[in-house]
């Protein structure tokens, strides 16, 4: 594994690939785009996959003793009822121990404020020589993210998993 120290905390060498895969929710693409007669957009280096899973790029992952903090690009948003309904995911970040997890998005008017969208059912991501890897972890809507859905969905609301993949140097 390579890594850069400055005394704490290790920042990890970043490959091409790394990325944080999320479909958000599926019931919301499909009232936004079937339903709400809205759309979404993908922008910032964010791309979406088959399946309506998007895809952010891992800009910065950091440990920070037991704790990890991944930074992602990109930005997926939501618009429906003629701007009435907007829900953006911007720039993702997660952090996670070895006994909690959240992912949280940039607020739009303040690009320093992070949102906690979802708590993650699952704690640090496995390790092996390849690198970090998280498959299909359950999300479940944070309360202080229920405003940001539109009061759609109460907090606790399951969400769709997430997935991640970073690949380490050796």
């Amino acid at each position: 594994m390579t890594t850069t120290t400055a005394a704490t905390p290790e920042a990890v060498a970043i490959a091409m690939e790394d990325a944080l895969d999320w479909a958000v929710r599926d019931s919301l693409t499909t009232y936004v785009t079937k339903i709400a007669r809205g759309g979404y957009t993908v922008d910032g280096g964010a791309v979406e996959r088959e399946g309506g899973v998007f895809s952010f790029p891992l800009r910065r992952a950091v440990r920070e003793g037991a704790d990890w903090r991944f930074s992602f690009v990109g930005s997926v948003r939501f618009v429906a009822h003629g701007g009435l309904m907007d829900i953006l995911i911007k720039d993702p970040e997660i952090v996670v121990g070895p006994d909690r997890g959240v992912l949280a998005t940039h607020v739009a008017d303040d690009p320093d404020e992070l949102l906690a969208v979802v708590a993650l059912a699952a704690a640090l991501p496995e390790a092996d020589e390849a690198g970090l890897t998280w498959s299909g972890v359950p999300t479940q809507l944070a309360p202080a993210a229920v405003d940001l859905f539109g009061t759609v969905y109460p907090a606790g609301t399951e969400m769709a998993p997430i997935s991640i993949r970073i690949a380490l140097d050796s």
